[in-house]
């Protein structure tokens, strides 16, 4: 059993300890308000999932009237419903012609989802978790992918005064962060627009200045990509000055590790494309190059689709200084997503999913 520490704390924030749950990979029921009028959602490694046990089917119900997607009066056989044929609701609604079958099933996790993002507006809950695990003939669908299900939230919040105590400081320092599942997400056009402002580190009230978005918007995606780790507003240069030689990893090795899944990218595409793979492959770094930290005008892009430092600076990698070191990791991570979404432009989802699960095998994807 968990729950956030404080108000002061982030994770004592609904969207922020969802993101928290989803990145843990917990299993169990989020229970908000717990006592006489708490409402539980059950997640399944982090995602939102209808499980028959403890699945609320007269809600449910009310809110397919609610929502027209059913039109009363409803003409039920009630007779039907508790029988061994028709255990529930949602099967009696298929039964009867109501709704069809994979779309019942869709609704039980549209209807979560509308139930929990209601909260992201109220007073702020009180949360608490409790593990549990639930068999596989319990689960209705597939979970909800819950960073997509906090975009959602915050883009429909009219309360947004309730998380402002999150934002950064003005003159803090904000970094753009490229995560793993950054490809995955379905991003808008302004929260695209505000992420790719942030190519190189600006304190919030340069962004405040530079944003097109105006104050209140910028802040509330801001505080979204936040959430979703899509920034760090904990990049602060005087403290890596002091701790940086152990802070970061040793860039040698994650130079490697860079290249390595780099290079394979490029055999694959030169495999299915033939030489014009390679071709594509430098052109997408050199397109990326220009919104790069200006260190990566020290590194020179060879055949076998790798990167090598220049003689000076190969000398002394590790020698940077915290912040340049900082940013060459993120510039490979930058490059890396640049290239996985070149190999599904040409080649198709299918083909990234192949090349992902590959990369997941040689550490962090991006």
């Amino acid at each position: 059993m968990t729950e956030p520490y404080g108000k002061n704390d982030p994770l004592y924030s609904l969207p922020f300890y969802l993101f928290h749950l989803w990145e843990n990979q917990k299993t169990g029921r989020l229970l908000l308000n717990p006592g006489p009028y708490e409402r539980q959602f059950c997640l399944v490694k982090g995602e939102l999932t209808p499980v028959k046990k403890y699945f609320p089917e007269k809600d449910f119900l009310d809110w397919l009237q609610e929502t027209r997607r059913i039109e009363p009066p409803l003409k039920f056989n009630h007779h039907l419903l508790g029988s061994e044929r028709i255990p529930s609701i949602v099967a009696l609604l298929i039964e009867q012609k109501f709704l069809q079958p994979a779309e019942a099933l869709e609704l039980t996790r549209e209807f979560l989802s509308s139930r929990l993002i209601e909260y992201f507006n109220l007073p702020q809950p009180k949360l608490l978790f409790i593990e549990e695990e639930f068999p596989a003939e319990e689960i209705l669908i597939k979970g909800l992918f819950t960073p997509d299900l906090i975009l959602k939230g915050f883009r429909q919040t009219t309360r947004f005064d309730q998380f402002k105590r999150f934002l950064p400081a003005e003159k803090e320092t904000i970094a753009r962060q490229v995560p793993a599942y950054a490809r995955r997400l379905d991003l808008k056009s302004h929260e695209l627009y505000l992420w790719n402002q942030l190519q190189k580190p600006l304190t919030f009230n340069q962004l405040l200045e530079k944003s097109w978005l105006g104050p209140t918007e910028t802040g509330r995606t801001l505080l979204a990509l936040a959430c979703l780790k899509l920034v760090d507003f904990n990049f602060n240069p005087a403290a890596l000055e002091n701790n940086g030689r152990n802070f970061l990893p040793d860039l040698e090795k994650s130079l490697q590790a860079f290249n390595e899944k780099s290079a394979f990218i490029c055999r694959y595409l030169t495999k299915q494309l033939g030489p014009v793979g390679f071709n594509l492959i430098e052109k997408c770094y050199r397109e990326i190059q220009d919104y790069l930290d200006p260190i990566f005008r020290n590194l020179e892009f060879r055949p076998d689709g790798s990167l090598e430092p220049r003689a000076m600076l190969k000398m002394s990698l590790n020698e940077l200084n915290p912040e340049d070191r900082k940013n060459l990791l993120r510039g490979f991570d930058e490059i890396l997503a640049a290239e996985l979404l070149l190999v599904k432009k040409n080649l198709g989802n299918q083909h990234e999913e192949t090349v992902a699960r590959y990369l997941s095998r040689t550490g962090e994807i991006i």
